[in-house]
């Protein structure tokens, strides 16, 4: 299914287990094309935690980064000439996306060297999936086998008065607890109805316990 993504949203935090500040946007409109912005709120709150900015673009909250300044973030890319690109393309469920905005928001342009994340603000029709990663099973510490590839996951909305907890999307494997929707994916299943959503395990980092879960989100609705 095509897709077409008007936002996305970069995240980074200071390091495994540590909270995922929003500190920038990215923006598609057909009148301005590409822009990026920085965030005060979530720059603030990730400078406290050593964050300084995204290399190449110095901190200006007035600042509006047009589309011709923005290249430098197509190198987060999966590159086509790697001979293994067409393996990282399914499994970020982006086999034949060819769009750069949307390759982005797709394969969340992670990359080993910075803790970054673009996070697409998807807006799913039936048929449409993406791939995400739980958060926090660094403070669950889940062991080793307790969740396998292809385990059907079902989730639930916290109910919390905390400003941060109350968006929060709990994600199930039966009645175990497994972690959270992270941050601006979570607004994809707050804006759905119920059970819109399929939740399959699509790939698993453990040793001794369970250190990343990767999980196919399919609107099924």
């Amino acid at each position: 299914m095509k897709i077409k993504v008007r936002e996305i949203h970069l995240s980074w935090r200071k390091g495994i287990g540590s909270r995922r500040r929003i500190v920038g946007k990215l923006i598609r409109t057909s009148t301005n094309g590409i822009t990026f912005r920085y965030l005060e709120k979530g720059c603030k709150e990730a400078k406290e935690e050593g964050f300084s900015e995204y290399p190449g673009f110095p901190i200006n909250y007035k600042a509006l980064y047009q589309e011709d300044d923005l290249d430098i973030f197509s190198l987060r890319l999966i590159s086509f000439e790697r001979k293994d690109n067409l393996k990282l393309l399914k499994f970020w469920e982006a086999e034949g996306v060819t769009d750069k905005f949307d390759l982005l928001a797709l394969t969340q342009g992670k990359l080993p060297i910075d803790n970054f994340e673009f996070l697409g603000l998807f807006n799913p029709a039936k048929g449409f999936k993406f791939v995400t990663d739980i958060a926090g099973l660094s403070h669950l510490q889940l062991e080793r086998g307790v969740v396998n590839i292809g385990d059907k996951l079902t989730y639930e909305f916290e109910s919390s008065e905390n400003a941060y907890f109350k968006r929060a999307v709990k994600v199930f494997k039966n009645d175990l607890h497994i972690g959270y929707i992270k941050n601006i994916h979570n607004n994809i299943f707050l804006n759905l109805a119920p059970n819109t959503l399929l939740l399959t395990v699509k790939d698993i980092e453990q040793n001794g316990i369970i250190k990343n879960i990767f999980v196919l989100v399919n609107c099924v609705k």
